[in-house]
């Protein structure tokens, strides 16, 4: 697992030119004990005495907050024929509305559309093998025809599915068609863990968590950020050397 705080555990030789720091101790865990504890973290300790810093694997359940929702298109779509019809159809539904409001049908018709084709892989996945078992062993033309339909659809959605995975892990170096679903799940999971945000400091260098009013701690403190203040701009504006004389500027204006 991916270590929070200082990246090393072990060091040798501090304030020499041998000085060394290595990350000897880690926490090994399965894809199977990543599902049971998606947002578990491991800590460095530091400020021991000893050459060694402490690991603490913390694997309790989190209070989860409900996000937003924000519309992202899936690259896992663009395999359906229905996207492109889709986009057409909210794109050119209002010849007169404006660039933004035509994005907003085509994310709106795309989002209700794209719940059942990345929101429900396991059970497409299931339907298509309860049809190839149910297919294989017939040997008319028409029991043949409806396996190799089936077939094809889970070959089409198990590739769905890896698209969706990989665009989620960011691991884009890899090439889709790898059958690596299982890699980029693992790293799609390690990112949400890693970006998940416990506590903040507020201003009086007190600890707030979720249970004790981070959310308005955040909203509050981006509220002031973005609120216009008076500002006294003359100490900047005097710093520029003037090249333009009243005259001028009474000519210009």
């Amino acid at each position: 697992m991916d270590i929070v705080g200082h990246q090393f555990t072990w060091e040798r030789g501090r304030d020499t030119n041998e000085w060394m720091e290595v990350r000897l101790d880690r926490a090994l865990v399965n894809l199977e004990w990543l599902n049971l504890f998606p947002m578990a973290k491991l800590y460095n300790l530091e400020g021991t005495s000893s050459d060694h810093s402490p690991i603490l694997l913390v694997p309790q359940v989190i209070t989860q907050f409900k996000a937003q929702f924000r519309f992202k298109f899936e690259n896992a779509w663009m395999m359906e024929p229905m996207c492109e019809i889709l986009v057409q159809d909210g794109w050119y539904s209002d010849s007169g509305a404006s660039i933004f409001q035509k994005l907003k049908c085509c994310s709106k018709k795309l989002a209700i559309w794209g719940r059942e084709v990345t929101g429900n892989f396991s059970g497409r996945i299931k339907s298509c093998k309860v049809a190839m078992q149910q297919y294989r062993g017939g040997r008319d033309v028409d029991s043949k025809e409806k396996y190799r339909e089936a077939r094809n659809k889970l070959t089409k959605i198990l590739s769905q599915t890896e698209v969706f995975w990989r665009q989620r892990s960011k691991q884009l170096w890899l090439q889709a068609g790898d059958q690596n679903s299982k890699f980029f799940h693992m790293y799609a999971s390690n990112r949400r863990r890693n970006n998940q945000i416990n506590k903040l400091k507020n201003e009086e260098d007190q600890w707030v968590e979720w249970e004790s009013g981070l959310a308005e701690l955040m909203s509050g403190y981006f509220s002031t950020l973005f609120t216009a203040m008076d500002v006294d701009w003359q100490e900047v504006v005097g710093c520029i050397p003037t090249t333009i004389t009243e005259t001028q500027n009474g000519n210009l204006l």
